[in-house]
C-alpha cells in the first residue's frame, strides 16, 4: 500500500516535463513535491509547501519523472552476440537471426524465461525506468505467443515495474507456416482473439522482407476491433509507407523510422501518432539515422526507447538512449529527456498516468547521481539513479 503523505524537497533541478500545450518553464530550483496515496499531490516552491510530518531532502540531485522505455523485446532465451561481432567484422551473417532466437526461446522452460525476463526488467528499473513496454514475438505460434505474454506479466509483478504488454506475433513468419498468407491468417484468427485478453497493444514488423502493407493493415484492423492499441515497426529497412498506414489507422506509435523521408515527417507532424526513435540499434546497424531534428522541427510527437532485444541492441539503459538521442540524433538534452518521459508516455497512451511531474499523476520519480541533465550526454549511459520511487513507493536497488 502507498505510504502516507511525504514531502520531497531539493536545492537542485526538478525537470517537470510539461505536457503538450502547457508552458515549458525551466527546471524548478529549489523545489518541493508532495506525494499522497501514490500520486503527486502538489509541486512548487518549498516556501509554499504544505506542512507534513515526513520530509525527504534530496539536496542538489537532479530529479526527473521516472523514465519510460516505449519499445523493448525482453522475453527470449539464447545468445546472438556472435552476430554482433560478425556485423562489425563486415561479414554477412546467416545464422538464423530472429528464427535462431525463436528456437532457443521455445526450448526454454517457463521458469527459465521468467528468470531471464525478470532480470532484464530489474536492469531497466535499476537504470531509472519505471514504465516499460514489453513485446512478445519470439514464439511465432499461438501457444508460444500467449506463454510469453503471461510470463511478461509475472516478471513485472516480481520486479515491481509498470509494464505495458504488446502482442508481436507478426514479428516474422512462423517456421511451421506453409506461406506468409497462412501465417497471417493464424495471427488474425488464432492468436489475436486470445492475445487481446493479455495485452494492451498489437505491433507488426511492417518492412521489406517481413510483413507488407496489406497484411499489416489486416492484422492491425482486427487488433483494433478487439480493443487493442496499435503500433508498427516502420521504415527501418526500407521506405514502405508504413508510417502513413500507421497514421491512417490511428496507431499510437510508429517505431524505428531510419528510412523516413520528408513526406513521412509531414504525415506524423499532422497526426497524433508518436515517432518512437531507437538510436541504439540504428547505431549498431551502421545505416541511416532517424530524422529526429526534422521531426521535432515539424512539431511531431517524439519518443525515445532502447529497443533492447536479442539480436541488435542488448542494453536496457534509458540514460544511454537519452545520451544517444541528444548527441547522435542531434536532439539536444532537453528534447531527449522529454522524449524519454512525456513523449514516451504519449507513445504508450499513458500521458494521463505518468511521464510528467504534475498533480494527479503517478509519483514515479528518479533522483540521479548528477546535478544537471547535461550529464546524460556527457556521461553517456553512466548516469545512475540515486533513488527511485514507483507510484510513491521507493524501490529497493
Amino acid at each position: 500500500m502507498p505510504p502516507g503523505d511525504r514531502l520531497l524537497i531539493g536545492s537542485g533541478r526538478l525537470l517537470v516535463a510539461q505536457p503538450d500545450g502547457a508552458p515549458r518553464p525551466g527546471p524548478l530550483s529549489p523545489w518541493a513535491l508532495l506525494i499522497r496515496d501514490g500520486l503527486i499531490a502538489w509541486v512548487g516552491s518549498p516556501d509554499d509547501a504544505p506542512a507534513v510530518g515526513e520530509v525527504d531532502d534530496l539536496g542538489s540531485a537532479l530529479v526527473t519523472p521516472g523514465l519510460i522505455d516505449a519499445h523493448t523485446h525482453p522475453i527470449f532465451a539464447g545468445d546472438r552476440s556472435d552476430e554482433a561481432a560478425a556485423r562489425l567484422a563486415g561479414t554477412p551473417y546467416s545464422g538464423g537471426g530472429i528464427m535462431r532466437t525463436v528456437a532457443a526461446t521455445r526450448a526454454a522452460s517457463d521458469a527459465q524465461l521468467l528468470d531471464l525476463t525478470a532480470g532484464r526488467l530489474a536492469a531497466a528499473l535499476g537504470s531509472g525506468t519505471t514504465t516499460i513496454e514489453c513485446k512478445s514475438g519470439y514464439g511465432l505460434a499461438p501457444a508460444e505467443e500467449l506463454r510469453q505474454l503471461a510470463i511478461i506479466g509475472r516478471a513485472a509483478q516480481r520486479v515491481g515495474i509498470r509494464v505495458v504488454r504488446t502482442f508481436l506475433g507478426a514479428h516474422a513468419v512462423g517456421p511451421e507456416a506453409a506461406s506468409p498468407g497462412e501465417y497471417v491468417a493464424s495471427v488474425v484468427d488464432e492468436m489475436l482473439p486470445e492475445a487481446a485478453r493479455h495485452a494492451e497493444f498489437c505491433d507488426v514488423f511492417c518492412d521489406e522482407g517481413f510483413f507488407d502493407l496489406q497484411s499489416t493493415e489486416g492484422i492491425l484492423t482486427t487488433a483494433r476491433s478487439l480493443g487493442l492499441g496499435l503500433r508498427l515497426h516502420a521504415e527501418q529497412l526500407a521506405r514502405t509507407g508504413a508510417t502513413e498506414l500507421g497514421v491512417r489507422l490511428g496507431a499510437a506509435s510508429v517505431d524505428h523510422l531510419e528510412r523516413l523521408d520528408a513526406a513521412g515527417v509531414a504525415a506524423l507532424a499532422q497526426s497524433r501518432t508518436v515517432a518512437t526513435l531507437l538510436p541504439g540499434p540504428a547505431l549498431a546497424m551502421g545505416g541511416p539515422l532517424p530524422p529526429a531534428r526534422e521531426l521535432l522541427a515539424a512539431g511531431a510527437r517524439v519518443a525515445l526507447a532502447t529497443d533492447a532485444n536479442a539480436g541488435t541492441w542488448g542494453s536496457y539503459s534509458m540514460p544511454m538512449a537519452i545520451g544517444l538521442g541528444a548527441t547522435l540524433l542531434g536532439m539536444g538534452v532537453d528534447a531527449a529527456v522529454r522524449s524519454a518521459t512525456f513523449g514516451a508516455a504519449q507513445a504508450l497512451q499513458l500521458d494521463e498516468v505518468c511521464g510528467t511531474l504534475r498533480a494527479g499523476l503517478a509519483a514515479d520519480i528518479v533522483a540521479w547521481d548528477a546535478e544537471h541533465e547535461g550529464a546524460f550526454a556527457l556521461r553517456m549511459g553512466d548516469v545512475r539513479p540515486a533513488r527511485i520511487w514507483m507510484a510513491g513507493i521507493e524501490a529497493s536497488r
